[in-house]
């Protein structure tokens, strides 16, 4: 089984695996795919309620459990003291073991931010967890973290697609050692239809996908599309003749065209 020589950040392997919403067999499979195209990084969440799927998979692939990242989230409805610890200990399990980097999914209320930040922390210095970070944390709240964790996230998963200024998450990430990840990075197939885009794609000759995913890895983002479709993981891996993706034929974000794809704040 191959496994492809991808770049880092923060130890995180560029491209991953996405698994929502994916659950049963469907992600198991969807798994044991990537895994079998090299690819060593795979995202879920608590609240995907596929764990134990991914988990499966892990172990079935035949791989040394050291050559997968496995990245997992807190769920929003796990955040207090009564269910944090037991929820982390309940993932490591469905995972086979600590993930590689255990994120809080959501923003915690103002009145819980410290105290779940000291809760993330006790599950990491326990061995829960080899890495730390968060999810959908704004460049205050990014800072507020990396103080009150004295330096010890790493991550912050966002949404992150040529359809979203993001500009001032990725300067503040730089600024604080924090590497970025983007979940929906095609913005689920909207990133893959702005005219600028399909013109570089068709100037290269390569699909809209791998011009969108080359453009957020060639900046250090991490990148986590999902696909349960054998021929998508491949292609993306090393930029192949893509080169280096100019941003300048189109503005960012694509004018007129920004949104979130993903989850808002107001969603669930």
């Amino acid at each position: 089984m191959t496994k492809l020589s991808m770049p880092t950040a923060k130890s995180i392997p560029l491209l991953g695996a996405g698994t929502y919403p994916l659950v049963g067999e469907d992600c198991y499979r969807a798994v044991r795919m990537a895994l079998g195209q090299g690819l060593r990084h795979i995202d879920t969440a608590q609240m995907y309620g596929n764990e134990r799927d991914v988990g499966r998979a892990i172990a079935d692939s035949g791989l040394p459990r050291s050559e997968i990242f496995v990245v997992t989230k807190v769920d929003p409805g796990n955040l207090s003291a009564s269910r944090f610890v037991s929820t982390v200990a309940r993932s490591v399990d469905e995972l086979g073991g600590p993930p590689d980097l255990l994120l809080i999914h959501w923003p915690p209320a103002e009145g819980e931010f410290t105290a779940v930040l000291d809760r993330l922390m006790a599950e990491y210095r326990k061995g829960n967890a080899r890495a730390i970070g968060v999810s959908n944390f704004s460049p205050a709240m990014m800072r507020s973290a990396q103080k009150h964790c004295e330096g010890a996230i790493v991550n912050n998963q966002v949404e992150f697609h040529p359809l979203l200024d993001q500009s001032a998450i990725l300067a503040a990430a730089r600024e604080l050692g924090i590497a970025v990840s983007a979940y929906s990075p095609l913005a689920r197939g909207a990133a893959l239809k702005p005219q600028p885009i399909s013109a570089i794609a068709h100037r290269l000759g390569r699909p809209p996908s791998e011009v969108v995913l080359r453009w957020i890895l060639q900046q250090g983002v991490v990148a986590i599309p999902m696909t349960t479709a054998r021929p998508h993981h491949q292609p993306h891996l090393d930029g192949g003749p893509l080169g280096t993706v100019s941003w300048r034929p189109f503005p960012s974000p694509i004018a007129g065209r920004e949104r979130h794809y993903g989850r808002t704040p107001s969603s669930p």
